[in-house]
């Protein structure tokens, strides 16, 4: 078992020389592996943490027990404790994300690289079915991962009935936690119920779902080479605000490396796709109705006509006054505007209007177009909503998202860099004349 994890730290860590966090509860697993590093302390720089989920009778002893076993042997160590009040259901859930939470934590105050954990290869077995009872997606199925980001498993492959012949040679003290045999939890249930029964048709049976898992790592790369493929070629755009995929190429990915696509701009370590979240994006995919869109976390996915665009959603919109003489420059745009004569010739510039400015008394206000804007254009005779004359236009999604009017007040003077208002063009009579100046940064 020993040389196991060496060579499973070996293979995972390749030659750095990191300093390890191990999560270490008083169970028979965590106890086994603290043991192999006490043994090994030469070889590898550790800490030790202990989280206190003050849940059940015996977790003061178990805390007290690792206490003594790193003081016994000087080894650093760190307790915290959680707790858990009026919550009733997902309680193995919300204890978990709260333990790996606080691990981060203390693997960040004491700068560890790594959090290890002493999962094995028949929490694999449990997980996996969980998964599979859960209908999880492909990621799910992947079980216990060998590597995630900060986090560890060096036993991955070793089975309790080594860990167990390992604490029994090696005197290793441990405390069984009584939880564990509470069959109102999924796992338990599932550890004391049925892999027992699978156990009759092979010992063994940590061996074919290690096996499992391996396949499913395949598939995942197969998926993740496919995607970067993909994101290389001239059908992905990545522009500063948005992604825009061709449409076309994208519908001939399988689903499972469009979600990938998809999923690699949506979520991150701190969100996840739900089972909804799936359903309704294959949904979206399927229907393929131009102007459709569903919301991800703080992204957008939407179906345009040729393309396919994910973009962040705007926390604000925009709403500046400027006045005469003076200039704005923002992220994405400059604005400026001044009194000024009539030119002798107009030119076909769209980043320069000049207006009839008898009506303007104040500032001008540049701003994010709004759904019941609605303005004369020029050379018209009855008014059009903004957002039907940009779509007239045949512009993208994004170009019409990220239009803006200048106003006089609440009337609009100019769609700019589009249109100009037929209430504000220079005549013969006009006595005060403004240029306005627009462009893109």
């Amino acid at each position: 078992m020993q040389n196991k994890i060496i060579s499973n730290l070996d293979s995972l860590i390749e030659n750095e020389k990191p300093h390890f966090l191990l999560a270490v509860s008083g169970g028979i697993d965590s106890m086994v592996l603290l043991k192999f590093f006490q043994k090994n302390h030469e070889s590898y720089k550790f800490s030790v943490a202990h989280i206190n989920h003050n849940y059940h009778s015996d977790a003061k002893k178990m805390e007290h027990l690792v206490q003594d076993q790193c003081t016994k042997m000087n080894n650093d160590l760190v307790i915290e404790n959680i707790f858990l009040k009026g919550v009733n259901s997902n309680i193995e859930s919300n204890f978990r994300n709260m333990r790996y939470s606080k691990l981060e934590e203390i693997r960040t105050e004491i700068k560890a690289d790594f959090i290890l954990t002493a999962h094995h290869a028949d929490d694999q077995v449990e997980t996996i079915l969980m998964k599979i009872m859960n209908s999880s997606g492909l990621d799910g199925l992947q079980g216990l991962r060998k590597l995630k980001q900060n986090i560890i498993r060096p036993m991955y492959n070793i089975s309790k009935s080594e860990i167990s012949d390992y604490a029994s040679l090696n005197n290793v003290k441990y405390i069984d936690d009584p939880t564990n045999s509470d069959n109102t939890f999924t796992r338990n249930f599932l550890r004391m119920n049925v892999i027992p029964e699978l156990k009759k048709i092979k010992n063994d049976i940590h061996i074919p779902f290690n096996n499992f898992t391996d396949r499913i790592d395949e598939v995942h790369d197969l998926i993740v080479f496919n995607v970067q493929n993909f994101c290389n070629s001239d059908s992905y755009i990545a522009n500063d605000n948005n992604i825009e995929i061709n449409k076309s190429d994208f519908y001939n990915l399988p689903f499972l490396v469009q979600l990938k696509i998809i999923s690699n701009q949506c979520i991150d370590t701190k969100n996840s796709f739900s089972k909804t979240d799936v359903r309704e994006i294959k949904d979206l995919l399927r229907k393929n109705l131009t102007g459709s869109s569903k919301r991800v976390n703080d992204k957008t996915i939407l179906i345009d006509r040729n393309s396919l665009i994910i973009y962040k959603n705007m926390k604000d919109d925009i709403f500046i006054n400027v006045e005469a003489g003076k200039e704005f420059k923002g992220k994405d745009f400059t604005f400026s505007w001044d009194f000024n004569k009539a030119p002798k010739t107009f030119n076909n510039d769209n980043e320069i209007e000049f207006i009839d400015a008898s009506k303007i008394t104040d500032n001008l206000v540049i701003r994010s177009v709004r759904d019941h804007d609605s303005f004369l254009p020029l050379g018209m005779s009855g008014n059009k909503k903004v957002a039907k004359f940009l779509k007239d236009k045949n512009l993208s999604f994004l170009k019409r998202k990220e239009s803006l009017v200048v106003c006089n007040q609440d009337e609009i003077i100019w769609v700019a860099g589009y249109q100009l208002s037929e209430k504000y063009k220079i005549h013969k009579n006009s006595a005060k004349i403004a240029k306005l100046n627009f462009s893109r940064n």
